[in-house]
């Protein structure tokens, strides 16, 4: 049984949904440092844009934590099954 939930495995198997982070948290910040429609001060495509994407980012790092937890019970479910066995 492991301490952590993010142990090496579930890390391996969590990748699908890191890799995406990792992208929305390039656009995030690129957003932040260059404003695309090069208007000064707050806009709504500027407010739509932080929305989306931190909208996404949010939801799929919950979605992460949530298959982390879930991963690792059914390993544990699984270890318990097995020592049940022998």
């Amino acid at each position: 049984m492991s301490s952590t939930i993010f142990d090496k495995d579930t890390l391996l198997d969590l990748t699908v949904n890191i890799v995406p982070l990792a992208i929305l948290g390039f656009f995030f910040v690129g957003f932040i440092l260059v404003n695309p429609w090069g208007e000064s001060g707050i806009s709504l495509e500027r407010v739509l844009q932080f929305g989306i994407v931190g909208v996404t980012f949010i939801g799929l790092a919950h979605i992460t934590y949530v298959s982390a937890k879930r991963i690792e019970a059914g390993d544990e479910d699984a270890e318990h099954d097995a020592d049940e066995q022998h």
